[in-house]
């Protein structure tokens, strides 16, 4: 007779002692004689505390990965843009060296690394006092790059210090203009498809995706990927905001979380992953709040530092990782 088990998926496995977190995989079922019972591995994705930035700040510049990151610049509301930077090891943060040119607005760019890291455009002191300026970070000491070809601020960007892109902002009204950066140069690109500003960029100069953003009317959940070339709409987040950031080296990959939404005014928590077809909601942030900084991380282990805390919070030094981890949950028929 044939057997169908041997044909078609697994045989469920009989185990005296649980499996452990650590050697479940997600979706793996199996019977566990200690407990009588049917238990299933699933993977959660949730936030956990982290070490507090040792200078609060808004729309700061992220860059590196959740063990190895970069928060530069940003605003010490309502003064004007801030030159410190701080180096996070997943434990803490410690102070870096100043940018040379202190800005913000800047919060929905996640570009480079700890030791090669890049902030560009921005904002340097209340009002509009947009800035073009681009600065390398080689781990010890930034330098000035090329100028931006367009002033703009509250930009959505990502990629590396040599293969770069800033899509939107603020001018000071909002704009669809498109750039890249070489490494040396910067060029405008085509338009992206929905003006906006304060939206947040994720990817890679040729595979690159913005989400969210205020649009005339308020915030929108529209994201658009980029090959390099032209912009193309792509799905709708769940939650429209603005004043977001996210994290994602690639951005079939990547996360977004935070941000703000009006009308009516109101700070958001809402985490969302995108996996190249669909955006996911995921665990809320402990932390309501906006104008946070993210970083090139991956949907599975990203971190969002610092921003504003509206109702009385101002701005805040918290920092949050968020991380996937396998956990059993017992198979009930409920």
């Amino acid at each position: 007779m044939t057997d169908y088990k041997t044909i078609h998926g697994k045989k469920i496995k009989f185990q005296t002692t649980d499996l452990t977190m650590s050697t479940a995989t997600e979706g793996e079922l199996f019977y566990s004689d200690s407990g009588s019972e049917f238990k299933v591995g699933v993977n959660v994705k949730a936030w956990a505390s982290g070490g507090n930035l040792n200078t609060g700040r808004v729309s700061g510049g992220g860059s590196g990965t959740q063990t190895a990151a970069l928060y530069a610049s940003g605003q010490i509301p309502p003064g004007p843009g801030t030159a410190d930077s701080e180096e996070y090891n997943g434990t803490s943060w410690t102070e870096g060296s100043n940018v040379n040119a202190g800005r913000y607005e800047i919060g929905g760019t996640t570009a480079g690394t700890q030791t090669a890291g890049l902030i560009f455009g921005g904002n340097t002191a209340p009002g509009w006092n947009g800035t073009t300026a681009t600065e390398e970070y080689n781990g010890t000491s930034w330098s000035n790059g090329e100028a931006m070809a367009t002033t703009v601020s509250f930009l959505g960007g990502s990629g590396i210090q040599t293969a770069a892109f800033s899509a939107g902002g603020r001018t000071p009204s909002s704009t669809n203009n498109s750039q890249e950066y070489d490494g040396t140069d910067w060029a405008n690109g085509n338009n992206i498809n929905t003006t906006r500003q304060s939206l947040v960029g994720v990817g890679t100069q040729t595979a690159g995706m913005v989400a969210g953003g205020e649009a005339p009317g308020g915030g929108t959940n529209a994201s658009e990927t980029y090959d390099g070339t032209n912009w193309s709409n792509g799905p709708n987040l769940g939650t429209a905001r603005y004043r977001l950031s996210g994290s994602g080296q690639v951005y079939t990959a990547s996360v977004v979380f935070g941000g703000r939404f009006n009308p009516p005014a109101a700070d958001k928590a809402q985490t969302e992953s995108f996996d190249g077809t669909s955006w996911t909601e995921e665990g809320d942030m402990s932390t309501t709040r906006q104008q946070l900084s993210g970083n090139r991380g991956t949907s599975s282990a990203a971190l969002g530092a610092g921003g504003y805390v509206t109702g009385g919070g101002g701005t805040t030094n918290a920092t949050e990782e968020f991380s996937a981890s396998t956990t059993l949950k017992t198979v009930t028929d409920s």
